[in-house]
């Protein structure tokens, strides 16, 4: 993997679409979001591989570990 420029581009690698979310208070207490693939996956309980990080093998074996439907 080449190296990574900012933020956005690391969280852009995070194995889920609905994982790869970042949260932070900025200097003016402020929420600020970094969700490159954007909420909806997390919102809507979706799991969804990232192909750039995961195949389809290990997404279904982390499917299976993380059990998100029981959660």
């Amino acid at each position: 993997m080449a190296p990574l420029r900012t933020v956005a581009d690391a969280v852009a690698t995070w194995p889920e679409y609905a994982t790869a979310v970042a949260v932070r208070l900025d200097a003016h207490d402020q929420i600020t979001v970094c969700a490159p693939h954007g909420l909806d996956d997390l919102l809507d309980g979706v799991w969804r591989r990232n192909p750039a990080r995961v195949s389809a093998e290990i997404s279904r074996r982390r499917l299976s570990r993380h059990r998100p439907t029981e959660r």
